[in-house]
Formats: C-alpha cells, structure tokens, sequence
C-alpha cells in the first residue's frame, strides 16, 4: 500500500482524489468514442494526457468547490475534518493549488487537441476552437454551481452539466460535433444531476438554503426520510429518460441485441439498487453511504455500455478500474476502503 505523509494527505483529501478517475475517464471515453466513430486510431499519448487532464481539472474544482462553501461547512457538524475548516490548509495555499491544477487541465487539453493528427472538421470553426469553447463553458458551470448552488435552484440543478461538456472536450479532440457524442454527453450530465441531489443535497437538506429533495418535502423524523414520493418520482424520471437515451445511443452505433440486452440487465439492477437507497434514505450519511456508493458504481457500469462499440467488456474495464483507484485512495487517504464523508 502506498505510504503518504499525513500533511501531504490532508492536500490529496482536499483535492477529493478518490474519485478523480471518474471525471478523467469521461475525458478519455468520449475521445476514444469519438475514434472509433470516425474511423480513427486512437492515441495512447492523448489519451494519457486526457486522463492527467482530467484528475487536475477534478481536484481544481475540488479545491475551489471547499473554498467557496467554507463559510458554511464552517456551520456543520459533519465537516470538522476538513482541510479549510480544520485551518491545516490555508486559504492563501488552496487558491494557488486550485489556480495550478486548472492551468495544468486547460494546458494539457489544449495539448492533447493541438497534437491530434484529427482534421475532422463538421463545422466552419477550427476544431481547436470547439475545445477552448468547451473548456470555457464546462469551468464557468464549475464555478457558478460552487459558487451559487446554496442560494439559486437553477445553479444547483443545472450546473451539474458541466459532466456534458467534459464528454464534449473529449469530442473535440477529434471533431467539432457527433450527434452520438451529443446524447452521450446529456446522460453523463443527467447522471451528475441525479447524484448530486441524492448525496450532495440530502446531505445538506438543513444547511442548504436552496435544496431539491427539501423543495419537493422532503423532510426527516427522527434519522428517516418522509414525504419522499416526489423526490422519488423526479429521480426516477431522470434515470427511465437516461435509460431510453442509452437504448438510442446503442441504435444509432448499430450496436447488437445482446449490447441492447445488457443494457437492459444493468438498467435492472441499477433500479434495485435505488430502490433499496429510497427505502434507506436517511439524515445519518454512515447509514446511507453503501446506497450511494452502490448507485454510484451500477450508475457507472450501466452508462459503460455507451462505450461497448470500442471494447465489449468496457463496462468490466471501467467498472474494475473505478473500484481499484476508489478502494486505494480511500485506505491511503482514511484508512477505509469505503468512500468516507467529505
């Protein structure tokens, strides 16, 4: 296992790198898409810097994500073990990571699009032109949703896309527009939507000012959630839509019926595994968080299957690499293979 410095961890926690793969793998999947649609060999060297892109432009936000909710994770309970509330990283200190680790993102996307032997080109802009446009709408979602998601249910709600626009950078590498890429990247979106409003809003259902679950009733007696119909009719809504998007995106990859039936099978289990977290949802996170790390995993192998035209057990793949860099940071980080409170 590897050995990290105490000090040092408290930077690695901040930056929430236990869960960076899943933001670089978007970039990486969606480049790797767009290849194989386009009749395209794919590049280790990009997709190794896309990969690199991505872990920084995670721990960037991160790190801007804490700076900008200081005031109030200074108000919860829960929070006391953070870097900045903790006062073991100062503030001077995080805005010079997070400025790094975002120049290091925009640099190495630029590069990565710079150097692509792609000459695709669908629309009358130059393809380097499409990424900078989608590094610059994905940042300012970022911003705005860390910046305003307490106080603004569209930001809270909408910013989450910026998912959307990690699929299309991975896009431009190759070419400016792919109806496919397009529909891929509104699932993406649409799954970072759902679960930020089952974890990030239900674990803030008192501190946030502005709160999906609390908007649609939500409420608790004692540790367990009531009136939660709503709430539970919303998310299953975004889910059944992602679901039909899936089944689209298949078709028009000419994907087979056994693609299409596994689709179907991971959909499933993707259901009971929400089903379980509704009838579990509770005020204590220590009693929910294997709901949520269960719908998180099953979340990811189901939207996996978008990308089985490349490999046919991508979704294996992915699904064994998330749970390798998960279980590893979390016991280097925490000393527990379980995703922890942050």
């Amino acid at each position: 296992m590897i050995k990290v410095n105490e000090r040092v961890k408290e930077y690695l926690r901040l930056g929430r790198l236990f869960n960076a793969e899943i933001l670089a793998l978007i970039f990486v999947l969606s480049y790797m898409l767009s290849a194989k649609l386009n009749a395209m060999q794919t590049d280790i060297r990009i997709v190794i810097v896309l990969f690199i892109a991505g872990v920084f432009a995670h721990v960037g936000g991160a790190y801007n994500n804490d700076r900008l909710d200081l005031a109030i994770d200074k108000r919860a309970e829960y929070c006391a073990h953070k870097p900045l509330v903790s006062g073991n990283i100062s503030i001077k200190t995080a805005k010079i990571i997070e400025f790094t680790a975002t120049l290091i993102f925009i640099v190495s996307i630029l590069y990565a699009s710079y150097t692509s032997e792609s000459t695709i080109s669908v629309i009358a802009s130059p393809r380097i032109l499409s990424t900078i446009i989608f590094i610059m709408c994905a940042a300012s979602l970022v911003y705005l949703y860390n910046r305003f998601n307490k106080s603004n249910m569209f930001i809270n709600i909408v910013g989450q896309m910026y998912a959307s626009f990690a699929v299309l950078i991975g896009m431009s590498i190759v070419l400016d527009f792919d109806f496919i890429i397009i529909l891929s990247a509104i699932v993406i979106g649409l799954n970072g939507v759902y679960l930020n409003i089952i974890e990030a809003d239900i674990k803030d259902i008192e501190a946030d000012i502005v709160n999906v679950p609390k908007s649609l009733g939500v409420r608790f007696e004692g540790e367990k959630a009531v009136n939660t119909l709503k709430f539970y009719i919303l998310n299953e809504v975004i889910k059944i839509f992602m679901f039909i998007l899936i089944l689209i995106i298949l078709s028009l990859e000419k994907a087979g019926m056994n693609y299409l039936l596994i689709a179907c099978i991971l959909f499933i289990i993707n259901y009971l595994v929400r089903l379980l977290m509704f009838k579990n949802l509770s005020s204590n996170r220590e009693k929910i968080k294997r709901y949520i790390a269960a719908q998180e995993i099953t979340s990811i192998f189901l939207i996996s299957t978008i990308y089985m035209i490349i490999n046919p057990f991508l979704p294996i793949i992915v699904l064994v690499l998330v749970v390798i860099w998960l279980s590893t940071w979390n016991k280097v980080l925490w000393g527990t293979y379980i995703r922890p409170q942050v």
